[in-house]
């Protein structure tokens, strides 16, 4: 099951990427798959031809590695299931990025050989008016990270995740304001167009950040409801979460289409006598480089993101983390979470202890701290997990119970299991699974 929930929720992002790539196809403030040209150009029939073969090649490629992803899923394989996933992430990643720098310089080459190569003219060059722009206010995100750290009044047992959701939610003005170049979207003379962009730019960029910032709130809401209802369904509270994070980030994509409309239609007319042209400051039209632009936050050219600047020290550190992250931390937790999806390790009683362990976490239990310790057939219905592992042949860390918050560590997929009370009154279930050896604990458990 949870195999099915990860490739189901990931599997549609290869559509999403093609679907944004085909619209790159399309020119906005001159510029299409990350080259920029005249207005004779957008009309040239070798550029179109150009453009319609990288729309093939992108549905093309988007059919291939869905296709992939889904034998994965139909295969399944327990060992390699995260690490079999991640990789598929990571091929999505490359094969998108070699495919548009391929065109990207298919497109720079029949530019340089139509001779409509231009001295480089940066917007940042250009003088404009000020562009007037109402920013959201710092009390909305206020707001949201107060309404996030509520629930710890009521359940001091998760401050940390509830204090976490809304340091989150605060983090996000810092975003909105930090992660943007604050710069004119010019792209030729005309101050009209370069301020009516400005505008749609920022405020669809603060809105996605406002949109973050409430789903923590919510978020936050949502594990407090979970743990207090739990014995009536309170799974659907954690459901709503996802249900929630896919709808900030459908009206994200809203946002950024709606953007990437208002681009290509105010600056249908452009192109003719001066225009802005920057080709040669982004490679493969993707990564942006200038030795000479002090900042390291840029935006990219068309759409709403941000993006920064690989000449700057701060740029490369971001990039090497952000590959370091892609192509090997995620491998290497593919493996540890393989590892982890073995399921718990044999109950051991020795040295006056239980012990409950799995990859990396021991529970250890006092013989003489407990106060009852009982086989059971059926684990509690509605089981929430409130911090820790949920897997299939996984239950580790916190859940909230029909009998109260108890600790687990267990195999779900077969009993029996192991409940263990405590002296404190704290509730704990342990083993299960194809070793389970739970009889042969209560007996050392009753000595």
């Amino acid at each position: 099951m949870n195999a099915l929930i990860m490739w189901g929720l990931t599997l549609w992002v290869p559509i999403l990427m093609c679907v944004l790539n085909i619209n790159e196809a399309k020119f906005k403030k001159n510029i299409a798959v990350g080259v920029t040209f005249p207005r004779a150009g957008r009309e040239d029939p070798d550029v179109l031809g150009l453009l319609r073969g990288f729309k093939r090649e992108q549905i093309g490629l988007c059919l291939a590695v869905v296709a992939l992803g889904a034998l994965c899923l139909w295969l399944t394989w327990p060992e390699l299931n995260f690490l079999t996933y991640f990789l598929w992430i990571d091929l999505v990643i490359v094969v998108q990025f070699v495919s548009y720098a391929r065109w990207n310089g298919k497109l720079k080459r029949l530019k340089k050989a139509k001779g409509w190569t231009v001295p480089a003219v940066r917007a940042a060059s250009v003088t404009v008016p000020a562009v007037p722009a109402k920013r959201v206010s710092l009390w909305w995100f206020i707001a949201a990270a107060v309404v996030g750290v509520v629930p710890a009044v009521f359940d001091r047992g998760l401050w940390y995740a509830y204090l976490l959701d809304a340091v989150l939610a605060f983090a996000c003005f810092f975003g909105s304001r930090y992660l943007y170049r604050n710069r004119a979207e010019t792209v030729d003379e005309n101050d009209a167009v370069t301020q009516a962009l400005t505008r749609v730019r920022r405020r669809a960029w603060d809105r996605v950040w406002l949109l973050c910032a409430w789903m923590m709130a919510v978020v936050s809401l949502c594990i407090f409801l979970s743990t207090r209802l739990s014995a009536v369904g309170g799974g659907a509270f954690m459901a709503l979460t996802v249900v929630l994070a896919l709808g900030v980030c459908a009206v994200a994509i809203i946002l950024e289409f709606r953007v990437r409309h208002v681009q290509e239609k105010l600056t249908a007319a452009s192109g003719e006598g001066f225009y802005v042209d920057e080709d040669d400051r982004w490679i493969w039209g993707q990564l942006y480089y200038d030795p000479n632009d002090s900042r390291v936050i840029v935006n990219n050219r068309t759409g709403v993101n941000s993006t920064v600047n690989l000449a700057r020290p701060g740029g490369k550190v971001f990039m090497a983390f952000a590959l370091a992250l892609l192509f090997v931390a995620m491998p290497v937790m593919g493996v540890c979470f393989d590892s982890m999806g073995t399921g718990p390790e044999p109950l051991v009683v020795a040295d006056g202890n239980l012990t409950a362990a799995s990859w990396g976490k021991d529970y250890v239990l006092p013989l003489e701290d407990i106060e009852s310790a009982e086989l059971i057939d059926a684990l509690p219905k509605n089981m929430v997990r409130t911090w820790g592992t949920g897997m299939d042949s996984l239950l580790k860390g916190r859940f909230s119970t029909e009998w109260g918050d108890a600790t687990l560590c267990l195999d779900p997929r077969s009993g029996p299991w192991l409940k263990v009370t405590m002296a404190d009154g704290s509730l704990y279930l342990l083993g299960g699974g194809e070793t389970s050896n739970i009889v042969d604990i209560i007996q050392e458990i009753e000595k």
